[in-house]
């Protein structure tokens, strides 16, 4: 029995559906067909009003009984066709067909738009079925038949879980809980959805983002809901378009049988297949192109896959206003993931009408093969992105088309020629340790806006992102349409990875039997060289002997038994040589243990720099012949995968609980590696994250950053950059324009060793005007840049045929002027550094401290500034100033520490002057100091008392104090 509150709720939605929607309220009595729940009389007066002569036929051969056989076909059908597909597809009634609902035309000119206004929704509140006359709050019928049943709760007394429960216990072999095509369960400030109303599992948050606001404070936070989500175009935008009839699969091998079911977008899909539809129809209306691009940052968890495939759908239906001109002629979906090709087809297939129109490019000839076809859908990894733009470029048919392109963000890329020659210009390629201390170069979003060249008018874009990069935000403007890793997480759609981490501390101690002599002395960027350096100490063999040790005995105590005790664990290490060692010692401590679980070594193949023997992914795991590696790790007796530079991003693996970091991750790429563990599971409801780089709280910052959406302002591009450095670069008086465009005619008309005949003498040139390495690589740089910015730029602007010779100029020649060695320099070093000592010890454990409030960045995209240099032996003194402790002192600074953060009366006096941050950074840190000093003195450590390490400014104490201040500081926040 409903209570007061309830029954006000309901009237109110009532008022607002007749007022607001014109709906008309039938009463129990309209609903003639008690089985089935169909209001006879206003279905039959559709059927008149809009196919009066179909009707006449059906009267003329069957007389009175005509209506009988159209109610009797209805049924008959309804035994094994969803009510929903029949309003799509119509009803075949002795050889008539009769449609039981009018789609809204293309126009409003359209013949077809008059029969469109027959047709009538209406609603019954308290609909009563059954012997005993059960009750649903509300049922809503299009044309009589029923598509949308709604239970609704008041706050006051019950909430949204109490509808979606009192759902699950009716009593389903009745039709009316198999005939509606969307079930809702709502309370005043909350909404569930769902298509099959049976298990609670099936019904999913349909909110408008975190929380659910009205537009005026004279309704309920949920009047979406019954302004828009039961607005008749929504409704019938539902029939129409967004319902996806998924096909039974049969079991096949590993695979159990799936019966078929109705998909139903979550709402934030369906306002950005929307949106994004209406403003580009908007726009060409106004302009006659389809030039637009869009950003939408949907995380991860959102969907996405199936929001793109929506999308490709509604593109592809698009018509220009009152014509049967298709708006946009091709689809392009772009992907660089091999599991979301699989993703991107098993959704398609569920598009059975989209059958004959999608071509998935597998093979090399497809892709050409389907551009010369048309078909409307392409699916192609971003790798082909800049080949189809030259195509269209290129092609004069092609290019009269207008094009879509959606792209799924970039996981994975190659660092650029240019990067090369600049962060190291002395690599050799298959050199693995090499290539691993110089990973993080290009970043994949960054070349994604360079492939983007000159705005074509034909041209739309629309890029979907979790963790947008400024580059992207600069090139596609403020995300269109943003669901944040925090709706995610609140609505249950991926566990929050981020909560707390599991922290290790490595300490090592480096040491080079070589020093070179200062004329010989190379310098180089310093941030390989500090990654390079931290590879020799994570691939010391004690080293990961004893961090093995401590994985395995995390994971057998608490991954393992989670998710039913099917858990798996992810190993994260900083190099393919680090890789294999920690693969073949875990698999001897597995053999040791007898343990009934095996381990996967996930890498690119690469030749050992010690034995030089060729080591492959597929021989190392004995993979069969074109066998993945990631359906092996399918089998429930694979828990554990070792991965070095591969399946950071992209791997979706639903078991995934565990993640151990070997390797330093920072800001999108942190993001983007802890989130292979959020996707949910059932019973899945905790992971564990254990990070042995002392890096945890940079980890929870980074996720802090883009939990709320991008965290980048969008910055109005300035063409003055790339002409400051084309002036620049002729000012050099190296290179002049008539080199340039020289080298373009051998590029057009000329051969291969033409071309690089002319770059041997321009090297010979620049060899000849520096001798200085220094000079050298910033002059290398400064072409870069200028490549760098000219792509970016082009995207906005159009420059002079000068400017884009120039460019291609410095592109073909810049990462050839300073040429490759057979082995590297800074290798050479490395390699003869040794770790002297090192140890593993815990730290604790670091939780999220919660929402924060999010400031934009305000960076300029571009290169930024050359990277300091610095010698080998340089920062190997930093790593060693750093790092000069012993265990003992490391345990002694943990617990001095923490009992000055425990301390009340510091605690008191950092709240009182939480605002004061010059008093607290400057005259009570020196009392804090003085604090843990007096602390050292009471123990008897004059050692350290004397030591500079410990007393200098910025010292070990200095550290301790800011520490205990930080900490009490984000207990009083």
């Amino acid at each position: 029995m409903a209570k007061a509150p309830e029954l006000k709720f309901q009237k109110h939605i009532a008022d607002f559906l007749v007022r607001v929607h014109r709906y008309g309220e039938l009463a129990q009595a309209d609903i003639s067909d008690t089985e089935h729940c169909i209001a006879e009389d206003a279905l039959w007066d559709f059927l008149n009003a809009t196919q009066a002569q179909a009707l006449e036929k059906l009267h003329a051969d069957y007389g009175t009984d005509a209506r009988n056989e159209v109610f009797k076909a209805l049924r008959s059908e309804l035994a094994h066709t969803p009510l929903w597909l029949l309003l799509r597809n119509g009803l075949k009634v002795r050889g008539q067909a009769l449609r039981l609902f009018y789609p809204k035309p293309r126009s409003s000119e359209s013949a077809a738009a008059p029969r469109y206004a027959q047709n009538r929704i209406s609603f019954r509140p308290h609909f009563y079925f059954g012997e005993v006359n059960h009750e649903i709050d509300f049922v809503f019928f299009l044309n009589g038949l029923p598509i949308v049943a709604l239970e609704l709760k008041h706050e006051k007394n019950q909430t949204v879980h109490d509808a979606v429960a009192q759902f699950t216990q009716r009593d389903h072999t009745r039709k009316i809980f198999q005939h509606p095509f969307l079930y809702l369960a709502a309370d005043t400030s909350d909404v569930k959805a769902a298509t099959d109303p049976r298990r609670e599992q099936n019904f999913r948050w349909h909110n408008m983002g975190l929380t659910n606001t009205a537009s005026v404070d004279t309704e309920y936070p949920v009047e979406f809901l019954y302004r828009e989500v039961l607005g008749p175009d929504a409704l019938m935008e539902a029939l129409s378009f967004f319902l996806v009839r998924v096909p039974q699969r049969d079991a096949q091998d590993d695979r159990p049988e799936r019966p078929a079911f109705t998909l139903f977008p979550r709402y934030h899909q369906s306002r950005t297949v929307r949106k994004v539809a209406d403003s580009i129809s908007e726009h060409f209306a106004a302009s006659g192109d389809i030039g637009r691009k869009y950003l939408i940052n949907h995380s991860a968890g959102s969907g996405k896959t199936l929001t793109m495939c929506w999308l490709a759908d509604r593109l592809h239906s698009l018509f220009k206003p009152g014509t049967s001109e298709k708006l946009v002629d091709m689809v392009f979906i772009l992907t660089d993931r091999k599991s979301l090709d699989t993703n991107v087809r098993e959704d398609l297939e569920n598009f059975t009408h989209l059958k004959e129109v999608v071509g998935l490019a597998r093979k090399a000839d497809d892709l050409p093969r389907f551009m010369a076809q048309r078909k409307s859908i392409i699916v192609t990894t971003q790798q082909k992105f800049a080949w189809v733009l030259d195509q269209i470029q290129n092609n004069p048919v092609l290019k009269m088309l207008r094009v879509a392109f959606l792209i799924d963000e970039a996981h994975r890329s190659q660092e650029g020629q240019m990067g090369a020659a600049i962060r190291l210009p002395f690599r050799k390629a298959d050199e693995p340790d090499a290539e691993d201390a110089a990973d993080d170069a290009a970043d994949p979003q960054e070349h994604i806006a360079r492939i983007i060249r000159e705005h074509d008018l034909n041209q739309l874009m629309v890029a979907f992102t979790a963790t947008p990069a400024p580059a992207t935000v600069s090139l596609f403007g403020e995300a269109f349409d943003t669901y944040s890793e925090a709706e995610a997480i609140a609505e249950g759609y991926i566990v929050d990875v981020a909560a707390s981490i599991i922290s290790y501390k490595t300490l090592y101690h480096l040491e080079c039997a070589v020093v070179p002599k200062p004329r010989d002395d190379a310098r180089y960027p310093a941030g390989v060289v500090a990654k390079a350096l931290m590879n020799v100490a994570y691939q010391d063999n004690g080293l990961i002997q004893y961090k093995a040790e401590v994985m395995l005995r995390i994971f057998e105590k608490d991954v393992m038994p989670l998710i039913g005790g099917r858990a798996k664990a992810m190993i994260v290490t900083s190099s393919r040589v680090a890789g294999l060692r920690y693969f073949e010692i875990i698999q001897a401590k597995l053999k040791e243990r007898g343990a009934t679980y095996r381990a996967l070594y996930a890498f690119s193949d690469f030749t050992h720099p010690e034995t030089h023997a060729a080591i492959s992914e597929h021989a190392v795991n004995g993979l069969v012949d074109s066998e993945l590696i990631e359906d092996r790790f399918e089998g429930d007796d694979y828990r554990l995968m070792v991965v070095a530079n591969k399946f950071q991003t992209g791997f979706d693996q639903p078991l995934l609980a565990g993640m151990f970091l070997d390797k330093p991750v920072v800001d999108r790429n942190a993001v983007q590696t802890v989130s292979r563990l959020n996707r949910c599971h059932d019973g899945k409801d905790k992971v564990v994250v254990v990070d042995f780089t002392n890096n945890a709280k940079a980890i929870l910052k980074a996720f802090t950053k883009y939990r709320k959406g991008t965290p980048f302002e969008p910055q109005e591009p300035d063409q003055a950059v790339c002409l400051k450095l084309y002036d620049e670069i002729l000012a050099a008086g190296l290179f002049t324009q008539k080199d340039a465009a020289e080298l373009g005619k051998l590029l057009a008309t000329g051969t291969d060793a033409q071309v690089q005949y002319m770059v041997d003498a321009l090297r010979k040139r620049f060899q000849a005007r520096w001798s200085d390495m220094e000079e050298r690589k910033a002059f290398v740089y400064l072409l870069a840049k200028f490549v760098k910015s000219f792509h970016f730029l082009t995207c906005f602007f159009t420059f002079s045929a000068e400017v884009q010779e120039l460019a291609r100029f410095a592109e073909i020649v810049g990462p050839q002027l300073i040429k490759a060695g057979g082995v590297s320099e800074l290798m050479k070093l490395i390699r003869q550094t040794e770790v002297t000592k090192a140890s593993v010890t815990y730290q604790g454990v670091t939780t999220s401290a919660g929402p924060v409030k999010l400031k934009p960045s305000k960076g300029r995209p571009g290169a930024g500034p050359p990277p300091l240099k610095v010698s080998v032996q340089e920062m190997i003194d930093n790593i060693l100033a750093k790092f000069p402790i012993s265990d003992e002192e490391a345990i002694l600074i943990k617990q001095v520490t923490e009992a000055k953060a425990a301390d009340l009366s510091i605690r008191q006096t950092v709240t009182a002057h939480r605002s004061d941050g010059i008093y607290l950074n400057g005259v009570y840190r020196g009392q804090v100091n003085g604090e843990i000093q007096a602390v050292y003195n009471d123990m008897g450590r004059f050692e350290e008392l004397s030591g500079i390490k410990y007393t200098d400014v910025a010292g070990i104490f200095d550290i301790m104090a800011m520490t205990v201040i930080q900490h009490h500081l984000h207990v009083a926040a």
